[in-house]
């Protein structure tokens, strides 16, 4: 630690320089950009500025990430197992992109609501997803928060505090596919540290930029807690119900209702991307159907299905994972109605 410390004055130099080296345009440039990088450049991420200003490690550190690891991991994320075959599928039924992008949702980290989610998402062409992207996976410290025990009951305590616990969980419950070997989850774990948050991610005020530039060198202590202000270390969720939200004043947006159906539930019910047995569109009859199923509280009630997901079953392991109010707000849901109503004319 003593040698860490040393390096203060290069991590002051680091953080107003601010390079960033991973662009996460898509598989290969994200790993062409990994295998390229020069591992003796000046630490740039969140975890090494903290580990030099004396924080504790986490449990799943990671010192630097291998690249054949990251490549591993990588293709069990995107493929659901390795290119060349060499390991079983881990799901017969989901791969992770399904459900998790990749980058960045939010310009801001320590702001990931679903308002903040939206607006960065319709800028950059995102698609809006049900769980938490793997961008900062490896900053998080805690899982499975909040109303994931109403869906997993005790399967979560092994995962609150840790992120091998939760990869497996997703592995066997949320993709409802078979446990996954020590390698395999020891891989994503390199891939997600490819995808650590870095100090350029972070958003700060130049009073704060003034301020850590002090407490780097003067005060230690404040310098971790300014810096952990800057991001979320949970991925909580809150469940909501089938009722049809009431937010007084608010006016719908169509716009924000179409991008929300096409880049969130089209992402899975679109025929082309194979993920799902029932299919849509958006053609003026899917969205009238949709929108005259809205009071009938059952699956078909967007709602309702939205809401509450549905179930693995034996025979129909595939199911739909439900969206939390972290994930969608009470307006983005009346925006999707609007949407609904408006796309297909049923005025």
């Amino acid at each position: 630690m003593d040698s860490m410390l040393k390096n203060i004055a290069q991590f002051t130099l680091f953080f107003s320089i601010g390079v960033v080296i991973f662009a996460f345009a898509g598989y290969e440039n994200h790993l062409s950009s990994y295998q390229n990088s020069d591992s003796n450049a000046i630490p740039e991420t969140l975890e090494e500025a903290l580990l030099i200003l004396g924080d504790e490690k986490p449990i799943h550190y990671i010192a630097t990430a291998d690249p054949d690891s990251v490549r591993m991991g990588m293709e069990m994320v995107y493929y659901g197992q390795l290119l060349d075959e060499s390991n079983d599928p881990i799901s017969k039924y989901f791969v992770c992109t399904d459900c998790h992008n990749q980058v960045l949702e939010s310009a801001n980290p320590a702001d990931e609501s679903a308002d903040a989610v939206l607006e960065h998402s319709m800028t950059n062409n995102i698609p809006f997803l049900p769980a938490s992207t793997f961008y900062s996976m490896y900053n998080k410290r805690h899982w499975y928060n909040g109303d994931y025990y109403k869906k997993y009951g005790d399967l979560v305590a092994p995962t609150r505090d840790s992120l091998y616990n939760a990869i497996q969980l997703c592995a066997t419950q949320c993709s409802q596919g078979r446990a996954m070997d020590h390698w395999e989850i020891r891989a994503v774990l390199h891939y997600y540290k490819s995808l650590e948050l870095k100090i350029n991610d972070l958003v700060f005020t130049e009073e704060e930029k003034q301020q850590l530039g002090n407490w780097i060198v003067n005060d230690k202590t404040s310098a971790i807690a300014l810096l952990k202000t800057k991001y979320n270390d949970t991925n909580p969720a809150t469940f909501g119900t089938n009722k049809t939200p009431e937010v007084p004043g608010y006016e719908p947006s169509a716009k924000n209702g179409e991008y929300i159906f096409t880049m969130g539930c089209l992402h899975c019910h679109d025929p082309q991307t194979g993920i799902t047995n029932f299919t849509m569109d958006n053609d003026p009859l899917t969205l009238r159907y949709l929108y005259r199923k809205k009071d009938k509280y059952n699956n078909m009630a967007v709602q309702h299905i939205t809401r509450y997901g549905t179930y693995a079953m034996s025979g129909r392991k595939q199911y739909m994972p439900m969206y939390s109010f972290e994930k969608l707000s009470e307006k983005q849901m009346l925006d999707l109605l609007h949407y609904l109503k408006v796309g297909g004319h049923d005025n």
